[in-house]
């Protein structure tokens, strides 16, 4: 987990909006390795192993046919999000996750682009990855300038919108409902991609007066 992507972590319980604390045991080159997230309202901890934060029981593998759907697409994935334009969080859920090393190849360039992934396939390792969060995505209110999901679960969705930032791309299956908030870009008979328009969608949570995070080594 790269130290850098802390501050857009959240707690996936029900409560106020709160910063996670970071314990680091085992870092290097800015990434912690083995630790614990803790949430200073509800006290819940997740542990951090192998780089992987983890926030409840395993998730399923993404399903073949999504797989096949994404094979060979980083370029499309990379104009979908406007990535290499805009910089800023962009989150892979499931098989996107497959496109995380040739996608950050391709936008090395900038250098603004960071990536996260969220429950890819078990080959993909050495990115700042969640497991376990289930149909929530434990980030931020508008920290992510784009999502691309491979699920089109409606919770999950709902949760993806929500983390999008003022004009942030949403990238979803085609069988997947237009959520409020998302204009619409394109569409084909694999995927379409929005925008979230600005102010469409406000979170749900409580935003109390927060703490900046940190890290403790030992």
């Amino acid at each position: 987990m790269l130290v850098d992507l802390l501050e857009h972590l959240r707690c996936p319980n029900q409560h106020a909006d709160s910063w996670l604390v970071a314990t680091a045991l085992r870092t290097a080159d800015r990434h912690i390795l083995e630790g614990t997230l803790g949430c200073p309202v509800c006290g819940a901890e997740f542990a951090i192993r192998d780089g992987v934060a983890s926030f409840g029981p395993e998730d399923p593998p993404p399903s073949a046919e999504a797989q096949a759907d994404i094979g060979g697409e980083t370029f499309r994935l990379a104009a979908l999000l406007a990535a290499s334009d805009r910089g800023g969080l962009y989150v892979l859920g499931g098989a996107w996750g497959e496109l995380a090393h040739a996608l950050s190849d391709l936008l090395d360039e900038s250098r603004r682009a960071r990536l996260m992934l969220v429950s890819p396939p078990r080959g993909v390792v050495g990115w700042s990855t969640l497991r376990g969060a289930g149909d929530t995505l434990p980030l931020a209110t508008g920290s992510a300038s784009g999502v691309a999901i491979d699920r089109a679960s409606v919770p999950f969705v709902q949760s993806a919108v929500l983390v999008l930032g003022s004009k942030g791309r949403l990238v979803a299956p085609a069988a997947t409902p237009l959520p409020a908030g998302i204009m619409l870009l394109a569409r084909d008979d694999r995927h379409w991609v929005g925008e979230r328009e600005s102010g469409a969608v406000d979170s749900p949570l409580v935003m109390p007066r927060r703490a900046a995070p940190h890290t403790e080594s030992r």
